[in-house]
Order: C-alpha cells, then sequence, then structure tokens
C-alpha cells in the first residue's frame, strides 16, 4: 500500500511541475512568438493551470492525509 501512495505522490508533483512548464512556455510564446503550434496558443496556459493545481492537490492529500489512531 505504501507503494500505491508513492507513485500516486509522485505522480502529482510530476504532473504540477510539467504543467507548470509548461505554462511558462506558452506565456514565453505569446510574448516572443516563437512558435506556431496550437498547443503553445494562448487559450491552451488554462488547461496547464488547471493539471497545476489538480497535481499539486493529489500531492497534498497523499502527503499530508489523516493517519487512523490504532
Amino acid at each position: 500500500m505504501e507503494g500505491v501512495r508513492h507513485f500516486f505522490r509522485f505522480t502529482g508533483m510530476a504532473v504540477f511541475i510539467l504543467s507548470i512548464v509548461l505554462f511558462f512556455v506558452t506565456l514565453l510564446n505569446n510574448w516572443l512568438d516563437f512558435t506556431s503550434m496550437d498547443w503553445l496558443n494562448g487559450l491552451f496556459w488554462r488547461v496547464y493551470l488547471f493539471f497545476a493545481v489538480s497535481g499539486i492537490l493529489l500531492y497534498i492529500l497523499i502527503t499530508f492525509r489523516r493517519k487512523k489512531d490504532d
């Protein structure tokens, strides 16, 4: 069971980091206009922020969950 918790905890952190990186690349693309790919347009920054919030919530909920007292 501990392995499953670690998997989801680090998956949440990986989703958070990847989406924050994509968010900043999207912002740089809007300012500098270095590519015209659809997934780097201004509309997708909301999607990347949604995944960032989801990833950090997954990490927080698993890391700081309540433990049952025996």
